[in-house]
């Protein structure tokens, strides 16, 4: 191993420190539960009621996810009391025990490579939305812990495909209970379960490997299927309508182009980027700005109660256009640098599994009826390992970890009005 250099010691050092100030200011939130937070503990309530019923399943209300946080907190309630900050600090802790195991996943994806692993690990900590979801009771963490271990012990089990078999079932068994509950959880993640095919790529003749795969996306049905057939559908009934809006084109733009704000943090690198592209991202931009202008008419202005009290409405009403065109030309800039990545790594079949994996959860975004900045949480762990290859440790790196890390942590501020 490398001794690492100034700025990945600087890396390193930040996002350790990025942790324990989540920690610390996870431990100083005493204020009742707020925002979604008292819905889903009422429905832990409902869960200690009716146990885990069908009554319980179909009275989950005010929760568009599914059981899995009421079963964690049910479980940790002798530890939690169900009261703050403690509920907070699951979050917090599953969000340790995450970087633990991307460091394990990305150690043995970069096997050949002198390169640390926990450098990219750390890099978690520079996604914005970590910080509202790992600082707060909120559902995204416990799904995102499971669909994390679900992939390492998957990883793990495709190393037994010689000897010992055994030891392979067993643990394509526990990572297809892990992505089932992951999905029970959040539903997006039940897109793993498709992508996972192609880990069977030039595997023709390996038998074996073919049973361990088709026993984690078994495992993983089995687990969720039941709870969808009583929905009805792939969230609670109490909260049908926020599925009965057919698509959503402008949330699934959202979601690549916040994913996009992910890659740019933590390695931009992997964007196709010459002066070429530049030039034809321009003019894409060109085109795209007076079709949604008279077409599309797709509005986006995150800032727009603050400006309007700056600029007079006729400044503020265009530029919503312009931001909704610039990130259309984001996303679309994103698809294209996954479509090369794709290309230029098609012979790693666990690669192209968790890239098909990450985009076709964020195609999920396209049925999302309310589009929150954390919906790109649930992928954040994938690109972490994904990027892992492209993260450089820089000066600007180090600049764009620390935006990443203030964004966030003013982001979940936001919630308990800096107290």
């Amino acid at each position: 191993m490398l001794r690492p250099n100034i700025y990945e010691r600087i890396l390193l050092i930040a996002g350790l420190a990025g942790y324990f100030l989540l920690l610390l200011i996870t431990l100083l939130h005493w204020q009742q539960p707020l925002f979604d937070e008292p819905y889903f503990i009422s429905n832990v309530h409902l869960l200690k009621q009716y146990g885990l019923s069908r009554t319980f399943l179909l009275n989950i209300d005010n929760q568009a996810a599914g059981p899995l946080y009421q079963f964690v907190h049910y479980a940790l309630e002798p530890v939690t009391g169900l009261q703050t900050p403690g509920i907070r600090l699951v979050n917090t802790v599953m969000l340790l025990i995450i970087i633990l195991l991307l460091t394990g996943i990305i150690r043995k994806m970069q096997r050949r490579v002198k390169k640390s692993a926990w450098l990219p690990a750390l890099h978690i900590m520079a996604v914005p939305m970590i910080w509202q979801v790992a600082g707060m009771a909120l559902t995204e963490i416990p799904a995102i812990f499971f669909a994390t271990l679900s992939i390492w012990l998957l990883q793990l089990a495709l190393d037994y495909t010689r000897k010992p078999w055994a030891l392979g079932i067993f643990l394509s068994l526990q990572a297809g209970f892990c992505l089932g509950l992951a999905a029970l959880g959040r539903s997006p993640f039940v897109m793993i379960v498709p992508a996972a095919l192609l880990l069977l790529l030039q595997s023709a003749g390996e038998w074996k490997r073919w049973v361990i795969v088709s026993i984690y996306m078994g495992v993983a049905l089995l687990c969720c299927i039941p709870v969808f057939v009583i929905w009805g559908g792939f969230i609670p009934p109490k909260q049908a309508v926020m599925s009965t809006g057919g698509i959503m084109h402008w949330h699934g733009i959202l979601a690549f182009a916040y994913s996009a704000l992910i890659v740019f943090i933590v390695a931009p690198g992997w964007f196709a980027y010459n002066r070429p592209t530049l030039l034809a991202l321009i003019g894409l931009f060109v085109i795209v700005l007076p079709l949604n202008y008279f077409w599309l008419q797709a509005e986006y202005a995150p800032l727009n109660e603050g400006l309007q009290k700056i600029f007079p409405a006729a400044v503020v009403q265009p530029s919503s256009y312009f931001i909704s065109s610039m990130l259309i030309v984001i996303a679309l800039y994103f698809l294209y640098s996954a479509f090369l990545q794709w290309m230029e790594r098609r012979t790693e079949p666990f690669f192209l599994f968790l890239l098909l994996a990450t985009l076709l959860i964020l195609v999920t975004g396209f049925k999302t009826p309310f589009f929150s900045f954390r919906y790109a949480a649930l992928v954040a762990p994938l690109f972490i390992v994904l990027l892992a290859p492209y993260i450089q440790a820089s000066r600007e790196q180090c600049a764009r970890y620390a935006a990443g890390m203030i964004i966030g942590l003013l982001s979940l501020e936001t919630y308990f009005l800096f107290r």
